[in-house]
């Protein structure tokens, strides 16, 4: 989410007054959409219910909501220098204020945003205020501005938003604005009801299924229904190789994470595992130096991504996402090393040990041949890790490895310490001087960590000792409950993170999550059909009512972006089957997806075969406007920001036809745009927020 903005927000706000509104009944609709232009002419009168709570009571204006000075309780004086009030300091505490909708005589054009937030551990609220930050950071008079925080109920449903006044580019012969816009900026938060609700085995279940799902439909060329007939797209060559090291490093870590646990069981005196018992203080070496690459190349994607400027030069782009990707690559060898050379000893000890745990106990000690040249390929790999495990420096990688943590932790302290500092100074984070030494720094420490394992491993320091008053850094003993509860983390993130995904993203087949599926996509739907019918009550009785609503714009990041297109197709069809009462395909502005799996979930969960594509993949299609017609459905400007630092986002090509992707891109057609300030790789999925690439394609869209 939004870390820091590139220059000051506006420092008051307003508690705008609650307003209600009531909403279009699409059960209702009788009249086609072609004849009612702009607003519906359909007799939707607001319920009788309504009606007689209404009745007899004199409506409250604006004015009535606002606490005048005489009227309010005041700070005293001593207290003042505590309190600052939304006009002055010491000011006086408002009850509400008004709505600024008139402005020079013309109207403002309210036009409404609504954002949904994708995979993690959002908490009420967020997503929305760094929709708003993010706005404002690319408007040329934020400072100005007043944002309004509102309550509003529309047809029984309370929603919370945020109103910004914004002025458009355009200027009249005055140099007055030509266009003058309210938005009102809403959010969808479902992030409570996946809490708990994924387990591990489901995760790693979903990412088999969708690796090996990939790599099958990566052999031939993949189609795809879409706008009444069969698309055909060629796969990137890198595609495969990309799926088949990420089920790698999958396994690496199931290896490793299950060594890790069976070592903690043999130090309970579980016999089945007393092989691995003398070999404790090897495995608790090779534990720690894969957590010390792993917790350095942290502390790099950690630092560098408050180190990098907001907007970023080509030569700092290709020194900043040059430098993390060696560390990510360093950091996967290290991973892939680790998991192979502790599946290695237990495997040679199985092979070794065929009596009694006695004999497994001592299975490498005193089994190393030297200049086994005349040994067969098998054999002489596994006397070569027997080699190694006997003769390998453990107390000089493991306090090695002890020292990275360290320094990393203290490193990764500093920077919290000093984004502190600075936020509470009100200084901007990004790019500022200290971030960026401290980068240089935990780089050149990641680079160590790895480089210095290896050199220690092939024994080029053999006559390095420890100063005595640090040799508590080589005891093994404190570093099991660390490694185990670093595991857990790992866990925990797999499970927070790809969990949500697991449980929305439908694999094809049958799975548990289909109750919290329909639950996350009825509250996204609901919101934004309250959007797209609400509207105000008119004072002449058989006036036909407005819109409150000309234009909306659907934002997703993330999962969110895969929610918002199922609720716009939603939405589109509720509408069709209403003769276009509601008009969702014209007054959608933009949809802007950013950091979106949308191209990786239409790939690597479809079904490829004859059989499956004659009418199940066709049948799938027309329950997505989107990809059914061009001139009825498609009359919005779809905007998808991606990074290619972004391991989880793409250029959305499975969404057009084919070709329409190559240049020159019709308007139609998805318009795929790159954030090049998105530098740091991982980091890069939710770096969006924070940069102005995202808001300034949305302002452009909704409020040009």
């Amino acid at each position: 989410m939004s870390d820091s903005p590139s220059k000051p927000l506006p420092s008051a706000y307003e508690i705008a007054a609650p307003q209600a509104y009531d909403a279009f009944d699409l059960s209702a609709a009788k009249t086609p959409a072609v004849e009612i232009p702009k607003t519906s002419s359909i007799d939707l009168a607001p319920k009788e219910s309504a009606q007689k709570t209404r009745a007899g009571k004199p409506k409250k204006t604006a004015a009535d909501w606002i606490d005048s000075k005489d009227e309010t309780p005041q700070v005293k004086q001593k207290d003042k220098d505590k309190f600052e009030g939304p006009d002055e300091p010491g000011g006086g505490i408002p009850k509400f204020a008004a709505s600024l909708e008139d402005v020079d005589g013309r109207l403002r054009e309210k036009r409404a945003v609504w954002v949904v937030h994708g995979m993690g551990q959002q908490i009420p609220f967020e997503t929305l205020d760094s929709l708003a930050n993010g706005l404002l950071d690319v408007l040329p008079n934020s400072t100005q501005i007043k944002p309004r925080l509102r309550t509003v109920r529309i047809a029984g449903q309370v929603l919370q938003r945020v109103e910004l006044d914004v002025d458009g580019i355009n200027k009249d012969a005055a140099g007055q604005p030509l266009k003058r816009y309210e938005l009102h900026l809403y959010e969808t938060y479902w992030a409570p009801k996946t809490e708990g609700v994924a387990q591990l085995t489901d995760v790693v279940s979903f990412l088999w299924d969708g690796g090996l799902r990939g790599i099958l439909n990566s052999v031939k060329s993949f189609q795809r229904a879409m706008f009444g007939g069969m698309a055909t797209f060629s796969v990137r060559w890198l595609t495969p190789l990309w799926l088949c090291l990420t089920l790698l490093i999958l396994v690496a870590l199931t290896a490793i994470n299950a060594v890790v646990l069976a070592s903690g069981g043999a130090q309970t005196g579980l016999a089945p595992l007393a092989f691995l018992k003398p070999h404790w203080p090897q495995l608790t070496a090779l534990a720690s130096c894969m957590v010390a690459v792993a917790f350095s190349f942290g502390a790099v994607l950690f630092v560098a991504d408050l180190g990098k400027p907001q907007e970023l030069t080509t030569p700092w782009r290709i020194v900043v996402g040059g430098f993390c990707w060696i560390a990510m690559i360093y950091t996967i060898l290290n991973i892939l090393g680790t998991a192979a050379l502790m599946t290695a000893i237990a495997h040679v000890d199985w092979l070794s040990s065929s009596d009694a745990a006695s004999s497994a106990s001592a299975a490498i000690t005193g089994t190393c041949r030297t200049g086994a040249n005349s040994l067969g390929w098998v054999e002489g790999a596994r006397n070569w890790v027997v080699c190694l495990f006997e003769k390998m420096p453990h107390a000089k990688l493991q306090g090695f490895s002890t020292l990275i943590v360290l320094i990393a932790g203290l490193l990764v302290g500093a920077t919290m310490i000093a984004r502190a500092v600075l936020r509470s100074s009100e200084q901007r984070l990004q790019g500022h001087w200290l971030f960026m030494i401290l980068s240089v720094l935990t780089f050149v420490l990641h680079v160590a960590a790895f480089f210095g394992l290896v050199l220690i491993l092939r024994r080029y320091f053999d006559g390095w000792i420890f100063p005595s008053w640090v040799d508590f850094l080589a005891n093994p003993a404190w570093v099991w409950p660390f490694l185990i509860l670093f595991s857990a983390k790992v866990r925990e993130i797999m499970v927070q993170y790809v969990g949500d995904v697991a449980i929305y993203v439908r694999p094809n087949k049958l799975d548990r999550f289909d109750a919290v599926r329909s639950e996350i996509k009825e509250a996204a739907r609901s919101v934004v059909s309250a959007l797209f019918t609400s509207y105000e009550l008119q004072a002449q009785p058989g006036v036909a009512p407005e819109f409150q609503y000309d234009k909306i714009a659907l934002v997703g990041h993330s999962l969110g972006s895969v929610i918002a297109y199922e609720t716009l197709n939603r939405l589109m069809l509720d509408d069709w089957l209403c003769e276009g009462a509601l008009q969702v395909a014209e007054r959608t502005a933009t949809m802007v997806t950013f950091g979106s799996p949308l191209n990786k979930t239409a790939f690597l969960f479809t079904i490829q075969g004859k059989d499956t594509l004659h009418i199940r993949e066709r049948l799938a299609s027309t329950v997505q406007p989107l990809i059914m017609s061009y001139p009825k459905f498609r009359k919005l400007k779809w905007i998808n920001v991606y990074s290619r630092n972004d391991i989880v986002s793409g250029d959305l090509k499975f969404y057009d036809l084919p070709g329409y992707q190559d240049d020159p891109v019709p308007d139609i057609a998805v318009q795929n745009v790159k954030d090049r300030d998105a530098a740091v790789p991982l980091v890069a999925h939710v770096a969006y927020w924070k940069n102005k690439t995202v808001w300034t394609e949305l302002l452009s869209a909704i409020a040009p």
